[in-house]
């Protein structure tokens, strides 16, 4: 008997035991259940950079709530709307970083005039700035309102869901600027390569359908004839450059393609590797190779060619007589 005792205290502590963990692992986690009744619910953006050493564009980030539907209500509840059904998040230029910067918006819930389980789908309406990430997965919010304790009024509990599973409140939405830089390097080989040259290139740059892009990009390096240094999409951008060189153009949207051409090299040979792609890593590389070599002029010419071997051979045969004859006199 008492065994049986001992072993139902242990069996009961042990249960003791799970249930506080239980309960402190929700209260830890990222299961988002008001604890408290709530009049507001506020959501996070976070705004990120996929790349170091990129700028991302000024962005209003637009999002919407609709009404889905509304359980154990009185026969005949409709979901009602909060005052403002869309609001906004606004980045200047440059605010996102690779950590991600955020920014809330706050919904204020609407009057409830009957219990039940209210169900409203907020969305991220989809931007055309180019290289930018949209978030097209929406945030389920279940409004779950219950008689206070006076039975007088209403209290509201919320949690928030997505993509089927719960969700905290700072991991509403998360978008990323994806954008990388592309680099052009130039060699001269051969004997005759003048280092010292300057060679013609052309850019063109193709953007994605619909999106919109900055009025240009930056070019570092090289010797290039454009207005302030940049380069457009959806445009020519003429440059030169000479050995050794490196052309960067910065900040490139991911989803850009380019053609690069060298349009005069008289007299050289030309090799290129990459020279057509799309922008999607942080680094694309570019190479060419313009080699020019000749033979070296050294006095002798190749008509001359059959007497010289012919002399030679003169040359050797009466070397070869004049010591047999000293042989013979010795």
């Amino acid at each position: 008997m008492k065994a049986t005792k001992k072993l139902f205290g242990v069996l009961f502590a042990l249960a003791m035991m799970l249930c506080l963990s239980v309960t402190a692992f929700a209260k830890e986690g990222t299961v988002s259940v008001s604890e408290n009744p709530v009049e507001n619910v506020t959501l996070t953006k976070t705004y990120k950079l996929e790349n170091d050493g990129t700028t991302s564009p000024e962005e209003t980030f637009r999002y919407t709530i609709t009404a889905v539907g509304v359980e154990d209500a009185a026969e005949g509840t409709e979901v009602p709307m909060p005052d403002i059904t869309e609001y906004i998040t606004e980045y200047d230029e440059g605010e996102a970083t690779k950590e991600g910067t955020t920014k809330d918006f706050t919904i204020k819930l609407p009057d409830y005039s009957s219990v039940g389980i209210y169900t409203y789908s907020i969305s991220e309406t989809p931007g055309t700035s180019a290289g930018v990430v949209y978030d097209n997965s929406p945030v389920t919010m279940i409004v779950t309102v219950v008689n206070n304790e006076e039975m007088n009024g209403f209290d509201c509990y919320v949690a928030l869901k997505k993509n089927g599973s719960k969700i905290s409140s700072e991991d509403a939405f998360v978008n990323t600027y994806q954008a990388g830089n592309l680099t052009i390097t130039k060699t001269v080989a051969g004997n005759l390569g003048d280092t010292s040259k300057y060679f013609d290139f052309k850019v063109e740059l193709t953007g994605v359908e619909g999106d919109t892009y900055a009025t240009g990009y930056s070019v570092t390096g090289g010797k290039y004839t454009i207005d302030e240094g940049t380069a457009i999409v959806n445009g020519n951008v003429s440059f030169q450059f000479k050995h050794d060189d490196t052309i960067t153009i910065s900040n490139l949207p991911y989803g850009v393609s380019y053609v690069i051409t060298e349009t005069a090299a008289d007299g050289y040979e030309q090799e290129a590797t990459g020279d057509e792609g799309t922008i999607e890593a942080p680094t694309t590389q570019v190479a060419f190779t313009n080699t020019k070599t000749g033979e070296i002029d050294t006095g002798i010419t190749l008509d001359n060619m059959p007497y010289i071997l012919v002399l030679a051979c003169v040359v050797a045969a009466g070397a070869g007589m004049i010591a047999k004859k000293r042989k013979f006199n010795d």
